[in-house]
């Protein structure tokens, strides 16, 4: 057993020598792979908060009780949460809104740029 002081360097060193090995799949000294950036029609997607609520269960040898008394709480609270819901998701698609309107007024400003650096 290694002491705590020295457990993340060791786990950092033993990291960095099975990558170099080939362990992790990555090919070395690559770039870390780039990330799509989602659509407008995604973001809205996202923001729209639509919980399941059959995802309510209990992961408990004898859950059967536990799911069921907390079905029974999701149903006394059922006009909360929705109004909770509402809110979020309200204030979810009115950024998505205000990201679409920031994202415009940027593109304006990159084009003016663009074009005054090419009229003199």
């Amino acid at each position: 057993m290694s002491d705590p002081t020295n457990a993340v360097k060791q786990a950092r060193e033993a990291a960095a020598m099975m990558r170099a090995r080939g362990a992790y799949g990555e090919q070395a000294g690559s770039e870390p792979p780039r990330r799509e950036k989602p659509s407008h029609e995604q973001l809205f997607r996202w923001a729209v908060i639509e919980p399941d609520l059959e995802d309510v269960r209990s992961t408990r040898r004898f859950g059967a009780p536990f799911t069921a008394f907390k079905r029974l709480l999701l149903r006394l609270l059922e006009q909360y949460h929705a109004e909770l819901l509402a809110q979020q998701t309200r204030f979810n698609v009115t950024m998505i809104g205000e990201l679409r309107e920031l994202e415009r007024r940027l593109d304006e400003l990159e084009r003016r740029l663009v074009g005054d650096k090419r009229s003199p």
